[in-house]
């Protein structure tokens, strides 16, 4: 009995081109942002550097001083300082709503 080479390489080629059509989607969902003032628990579980606990504090934070009104207000969460606001700036937003506008950066 022989084995065609052929059709194995067409799999193995097909495969290829289906991974690589998946990793701009996964890179596009890497990127987004988690709104502060709309995360679940879980969401922000999700980002690299928040554990369950300062989690919890972010939203008993916004729980006792309302919505957030930019991402650098996060260093008033406690547990998070300024090393730790640069390495989590990335993965957060604030949408406001009277304008729509999202608001990212370091003051």
């Amino acid at each position: 009995m022989k084995y065609s080479i052929q059709p194995l390489s067409t799999l193995a080629l097909a495969i290829c081109l289906s991974l690589a059509f998946l990793l701009p989607v996964s890179g596009a969902l890497g990127a987004m942002k988690a709104d502060l003032n709309t995360a679940t628990l879980e969401q922000l579980e999700a980002v690299k550097g928040i554990g369950h606990d300062t989690a919890q504090k972010i939203l008993d934070y916004k729980k006792e001083h309302g919505k957030f009104t930019s991402v650098e207000e996060l260093e008033a969460v406690s547990g998070v300082g300024k090393v730790r606001l640069e390495a989590l700036i990335a993965a957060f937003m604030v949408e406001t709503e009277k304008k729509g506008e999202k608001k990212t950066s370091m003051k």
